[in-house]
């Protein structure tokens, strides 16, 4: 029989150990799995992804700037977690998850395969239903795309809005400012321009944006914020004259005169010395005459003046200036330097004849009548045919009394204005004066036939007519008169002649009856009608109006003798005698008188008195 082999102990055999160690390590798995799944707090530590080709890790909260033509693979979720069990990533609006399987362009997973477009996704690492961490992923194309797909674009709208998108998007990135600045201009869209500029002055006032901003809202003609810009231009360079001198220029087409003086008053300032400024070749005599201008449009006068005063000094030969003195001079009421500078400026323009005219006008005013001739005949060598040069000359020659010479002025003017009525008359006359009837006579006759009723004209006419024994006219004449100025006696003494040459009493009678309404006092025209009443046999109306004489002229003995024989020759004895008495007290000699009264009293009459 054989002998058995005694068995070894377990715990030396090899499978022993093997098992033990297996159990060992199965307990050790078991505790780490539920260690790390329960029993500790769950962590991101990175996530591993490759970003076309290049490995890259993104830590818990981390955010990555991603391009959307980017191939982007993740290859490795680091956390705590054994196995990352139940672990998973998630993103809205985003599949992150196909990104763990293969790599893949990020636009394929964008929300209409848009690239040009701002994107933030939120990628959200989850353990079962917990949060456990996050990265953040902008995806955005860059700069250059946005600029080559807008210079790709021939639509200039849909440029134009692909790059304000893009500056909505990238609003802090210069390029993109600069390119859609440069469109908008490029369009001529200047509201957009100086909506960008004005951003961009507000953040960093530089010369060069404010005067491209002044450029904008010069073609959109804005004065108001032209002036805005200017204001500012100048505040960062205030020795710069062009701004300035442009600020001006704005400011006076505003209409904002005394804003503008003030600047260019600064412009002329700062030239020192100089005549010109030779970038802007802004010049000082042309400023001075500028701001002269300026100042008497305000009213300025003085301050006008001493701009005016000091162009000349600079430009002796511009007769504007000379005549702006002038005019400045006479409305502050020094009318000798007025017409001191008129005269000058009249030297340089030969053809002007009005300044000549006005000078004339004021020499003559003064009494200076030999330098207003000068002036006069100046003018009318120019402009022979001058009415108003015609006119003053006549004026002047009237005041030096050359009668001859304002004869023939008085013509020249007729040539020109045959119906003047106001030399018609001068010349008729001073033909008058000057004793040429006839001439005379032509000139009034002109001026009657527009003015039939001007009285003084037909006096002068009733005179020549009379001095030329022109009998049938001169009494029309005196008609005419007796009509047009009844108070005048003369017309009557002619009409009393010639209608007494034919014996024509009752016209008279009519006439001088007419005149005494008008002349109640008046006792030539009472003695008038005394005559023809007497030719006519009416005695006792003669006798009243010889009563009425006698009223204005008491001690006129003739008259009260006639009366006197009148009343006794009608039996009006007491009259007869008061009449006889009155010549005695006036002329106690008076023979006729004391025999008619002795004769009277011895028929026993008793004077009108004594009743």
């Amino acid at each position: 029989m054989q002998k058995r082999k005694k068995k070894k102990p377990a715990f030396r055999r090899p499978a022993f150990w093997l098992i033990i160690l297996l159990v060992i390590g199965t307990l050790i798995a078991g505790w780490w799995l539920w260690y790390g799944t329960y029993a500790t707090s769950h962590r991101l530590n990175y996530i591993l992804v490759t970003v076309n080709g290049e490995p890259q890790k993104i830590l818990s909260g981390e955010a990555v700037s991603l391009h959307p033509n980017d191939k982007v693979k993740i290859l490795k979720i680091s956390t705590n977690i054994p196995f990352n069990l139940d672990v998973r990533l998630t993103a809205k609006g985003f599949d992150v998850s196909a990104l763990q399987y293969e790599e893949m362009g990020l636009s394929a997973l964008l929300p209409g395969q848009e690239i040009f477009d701002y994107y933030g996704f939120r990628i959200r690492v989850m353990y079962r239903n917990e949060d456990l961490a996050y990265v953040d992923w902008d995806i955005r194309p860059y700069v250059e795309d946005w600029l080559d797909r807008a210079d790709r674009i021939i639509d200039k709208d849909k440029r134009l809005a692909i790059l304000e998108r893009a500056v909505r998007l990238l609003p802090k990135d210069s390029r993109v400012k600069q390119r859609l600045l440069g469109e908008y201009k490029a369009q001529k869209l200047w509201k957009q321009v100086a909506g960008m500029l004005e951003d961009m002055a507000a953040k960093e006032p530089d010369r060069e944006t404010l005067i491209e901003l002044l450029d904008a809202y010069t073609a959109m003609q804005s004065k108001d914020r032209i002036i805005s810009v200017l204001n500012r231009i100048v505040k960062l360079d205030p020795d710069d004259l062009e701004d300035r001198y442009r600020l001006a220029e704005v400011l006076e087409k505003k209409g904002k005169l005394k804003a503008a003086i003030t600047e260019y008053e600064v412009v002329l300032k700062q030239f020192g010395k100089r005549d010109t400024d030779a970038e802007s070749g802004i010049q000082v005599a042309e400023l001075c005459k500028h701001l002269g201008f300026l100042c008497t449009e305000t009213g300025y006068f003085k301050k006008a003046i001493s701009f005016y005063l000091k162009a000349v000094s600079l430009d002796r030969k511009d007769a504007n200036v000379y005549y702006n003195l002038s005019y400045l001079y006479e409305k502050t009421n020094q009318k000798e330097k007025s017409e001191l500078y008129l005269d000058k400026a009249v030297r340089l323009k030969s053809e002007d004849v009005e300044s000549r005219l006005k000078l004339a006008h004021g020499l003559m005013e003064k009494g200076a009548l030999k330098k207003a001739g000068k002036y006069l005949e100046e003018v009318l060598h120019k402009k022979p045919k001058s009415l108003d040069a015609l006119l003053l000359m006549a004026q002047l020659m009237e005041k030096q009394g050359k009668k001859q010479g304002l004869r023939k002025i008085y013509k020249r003017i007729l040539l020109l204005e045959p119906e003047n009525e106001t030399v018609i008359y001068n010349l008729g006359g001073l033909l008058y004066e000057t004793g040429d009837l006839k001439g005379s006579l032509h000139y009034f006759d002109r001026f009657l036939k527009s003015y039939p009723k001007d009285a003084a004209v037909h006096a002068i006419v009733f005179d020549i007519y009379k001095k030329e024994k022109n009998t049938e006219d001169a009494f029309r004449e005196a008609r005419t008169l007796v009509e047009l100025r009844p108070n005048e006696i003369g017309p009557y003494r002619y009409l009393f002649d010639y209608w007494n040459d034919q014996g024509d009493n009752k016209k008279i009678t009519a006439t001088m009856k007419k005149g005494l309404k008008a002349n109640p006092e008046n006792t030539e025209l009472r003695e008038y009608l005394v005559l023809a009443y007497l030719k006519t046999g009416r005695e006792e109306a003669a006798i009243d109006q010889m009563t009425e004489i006698l009223k204005r002229r008491p001690k006129d003995i003739d008259l009260l003798l006639n009366l006197a024989r009148l009343r006794e020759k009608h039996g009006r004895f007491e009259g007869a005698l008061d009449a006889y008495k009155r010549i005695l007290e006036i002329s106690p000699d008076h023979e006729e008188a004391e025999e008619a009264y002795l004769r009277l009293r011895l028929k026993g009459v008793r004077g009108e008195g004594a009743r």
